[in-house]
């Protein structure tokens, strides 16, 4: 059985294997059409002797179960159907040939990306990631490079193969009482719980993973090669948070740079995002009404209750995008869906920084996700 119908991909769409858009550790990316239309699409090619089946599968059912503007969006799938291709899994999308968000960041250089820019490529990113987690789903592996653009600069969330979707109870409402395990991700996007191998909330894990996203964007570098003990900044970053010092300017502080060319309300969503403790992190719905998100000064030092913007009607909840005010269907997405196995602060100073030499600051590079980030299993 093919997704989107019953006739095999290659009916469908077509492919050219002389145009490649990108190459992972389980296949490559391809230009393609749909025979019908002509209209231009891309191809995944997945490799089954080195992804199975069944993970793919699952990428697949997630994807044809949601339906909005900043998540990619699936024409067809299928297996191959002759000796030379039938262990190779087809999957037909959109095409978002505008490169990654990745690239924007890496191509400016050492210039850090405007905040109005950056607040652009965000605000479209918390809508799709809110719709993704109204339906139940979430994407345990956000990063610059899983967040392509299409010609006319709308984002595109992808790559959905390391995704939990949660079930629902019986009122309707996403039930993620179960603790999460799986130590999978990206290792400088991945929150501190997830890494430190013990139960964590996958929205909570989203929200530190845009705060790494954000932060890029601004600075040029990751916060934390790793938020863990294998990395050194990490016990810094503890001790920061336990002092009540700004994570932004502490992280600054260790390569002798300031971050005064940040407003204060990023500098406060930053901090906000990036909190160790996820209990602390803020909520997406929370980031959603920050001040930097909504493009407001801070006019006191409440940033104030969160207004849902959900709205449950007779057919599902709806939901509306921060920037364009249109509303994205989630309708029973996650039914078709089935489970398997704050106040502004300041830095109070860091004396003992300044007698530090200063280190190199980092440099970005793109992330291999894996299903274990434990283990040297070959990445995603």
């Amino acid at each position: 059985m093919f997704g989107g119908g019953d006739r095999p991909p290659f009916d469908k769409f077509s492919i050219d294997q002389n145009k490649k858009y990108g190459e992972g550790g389980y296949g490559a990316t391809f230009a393609a059409a749909d025979k019908a239309t002509g209209e231009k699409l891309a191809v995944k090619i997945i490799d089954t002797r080195r992804m199975k089946l069944a993970a793919i599968e699952k990428e697949c059912q997630i994807l044809e179960a949601l339906s909005h503007p900043n998540v990619i969006s699936v024409k067809g799938h299928g297996k191959g159907g002759d000796d030379k291709t039938q262990h190779l899994y087809f999957i037909f999308m959109e095409l978002a040939g505008g490169g990654e968000l990745f690239d924007q960041v890496i191509d400016r250089g050492a210039n850090a990306m405007p905040e109005a820019t950056a607040r652009g490529f965000f605000r479209q990113m918390l809508d799709g990631v809110t719709y993704c987690h109204l339906a139940g789903v979430a994407h345990r592996d956000l990063k610059l490079e899983n967040v392509l653009l299409n010609a006319a600069g709308v984002i595109k969330l992808i790559d959905f193969g390391l995704s939990h979707v949660y079930p629902r109870l019986a009122d309707g409402t996403v039930d993620r009482s179960k603790p999460l395990r799986d130590v999978c991700g990206s290792k400088s996007y991945a929150a501190p719980e997830v890494l430190a191998s013990r139960g964590y909330d996958g929205f909570a894990a989203d929200v530190w993973s845009l705060g790494v996203c954000l932060f890029a964007m601004l600075s040029g570098f990751f916060p934390l090669d790793e938020a863990s003990v294998n990395d050194w900044r990490f016990p810094k970053l503890c001790d920061a948070q336990a002092n009540r010092r700004s994570t932004t300017e502490a992280v600054y502080s260790w390569y002798k740079r300031s971050a005064r060319h940040l407003t204060p309300e990023v500098v406060h969503l930053l901090d906000h995002l990036l909190m160790i403790d996820p209990s602390k992190r803020l909520t997406m719905a929370q980031l959603r009404e920050h001040a930097w998100v909504l493009e407001k000064p801070f006019a006191a030092p409440d940033q104030g209750v969160f207004n849902p913007t959900q709205v449950v009607g007779d057919e599902g909840p709806t939901y509306r995008g921060i920037g364009s005010g249109t509303y994205a269907e989630v309708g029973n997405a996650s039914e078709m869906l089935e489970e398997d196995e704050m106040p502004v602060y300041r830095s109070l100073g860091e004396p003992e920084e300044s007698l530090m030499p200063a280190q190199p600051t980092p440099t970005l590079a793109r992330q291999k996700g894996k299903f274990n980030l434990l283990d040297a299993e070959m990445p995603v």
